[in-house]
C-alpha cells in the first residue's frame, strides 16, 4: 500500500518550476519594447488640416523610423502574451482571500490583451502610412494616418481598464507593495481621460490627447515593477509547496 506525502497541484506541471517563472519577466522586455516603439513610429502626424507639404514632409522624416517601431511594438505585443498570462494567474490566486479576484484578473489580461492589440495596429497602420517616404501622396497618407484614431482609442479603453483593475485588486489583495497600484491607477486615469478627445474632435490637437504619454508611462513602471513582484511571488509559492512523491 502506498502513503502519498502532502501534494500540490504542482506535481503534475510538464516544465520545471524556473520556466514556469519564466514568463513573469518578460513584462520588463515587453514594457521597454512597447515604450519605444511607440516613441519610434511618427506618431506625431500633423495635424488634419495642416498643408500637403507639411504631410509629404512627415512621410519623409518618418519613414525609416516608422518601420522600426512597428516591428519594436509588434515584438512587444508578442511578448505580452506569456507576461499577461502570468500576471492573470497571479493576481487571481487570491480568491479565497479577496472574493472577485479572479474577476478582476480577467479584466487585467482582456484590456490589457486589447490595449496591446490596439495600439499595435495604429503603429502599423503608421508604418504604412509613411512607407513611401519622400513620394508619399498627401492625400493618401493623411487619409491613412487619421484611420488610427481607431485603434489608438480602442487601445487606451484597455489599458485604462486593465491598470484600473489591476490597481483595485493590488490594493485589496496586499499581493504586491502598494506603489504599483497607485502607479496603475494613474495610467488607467491618463488613459480614460483620452477618451474625451472624440468630443474636442479627433482631427484636431486635443490636450486630452497628451493623456497618452503618462499613461504609456505608467504602463512601463507598472509593468516592470509587476513583472519582478509576480516573479518573486512565483518563487516564494515554489518553495513553500512540498514535493509530491508516493512512498511505499
Amino acid at each position: 500500500m502506498e502513503t502519498p506525502h502532502t501534494t500540490s497541484g504542482r506535481s503534475a506541471e510538464a516544465l520545471p518550476s524556473s520556466w514556469q517563472r519564466l514568463p513573469a519577466l518578460s513584462g520588463i522586455p515587453f514594457a521597454v519594447l512597447f515604450l519605444a516603439g511607440f516613441l519610434i513610429s511618427g506618431s506625431d502626424a500633423p495635424d488634419y488640416a495642416a498643408a500637403d507639404q507639411e504631410w509629404v514632409s512627415w512621410a519623409a522624416d518618418s519613414e525609416v523610423r516608422s518601420r522600426i517601431g512597428a516591428f519594436l511594438t509588434l515584438l512587444a505585443a508578442f511578448v505580452f502574451l506569456p507576461f499577461g498570462g502570468t500576471v492573470r494567474n497571479v493576481l487571481g490566486s487570491r480568491e479565497a482571500e479577496v472574493p472577485g479576484s479572479v474577476q478582476l484578473a480577467r479584466v487585467v489580461f482582456a484590456g490589457g490583451l486589447i490595449g496591446v492589440t490596439g495600439i499595435t495596429m495604429a503603429v502599423i497602420i503608421i508604418a504604412g502610412a509613411t512607407a513611401e517616404g519622400a513620394n508619399a501622396n498627401p492625400l493618401v497618407s493623411k487619409a491613412v494616418a487619421s484611420a488610427t484614431v481607431g485603434p489608438f482609442l480602442v487601445g487606451a479603453m484597455g489599458l485604462a481598464a486593465s491598470l484600473t483593475a489591476a490597481g483595485v485588486l493590488i490594493l485589496r489583495s496586499g499581493l504586491f507593495v502598494r506603489w504599483i497600484a497607485i502607479v496603475a491607477l494613474i495610467g488607467g486615469l491618463a488613459f480614460f481621460v483620452t477618451f474625451f478627445t472624440l468630443i474636442a474632435g479627433p482631427g484636431a490637437d486635443s490636450i486630452f490627447g497628451y493623456g497618452f504619454f503618462p499613461g504609456l508611462l505608467a504602463l512601463t513602471i507598472s509593468s516592470i515593477a509587476t513583472s519582478i513582484a509576480s516573479h518573486r511571488t512565483l518563487a516564494t509559492s515554489t518553495r513553500e509547496s512540498p514535493m509530491t512523491e508516493p512512498t511505499p
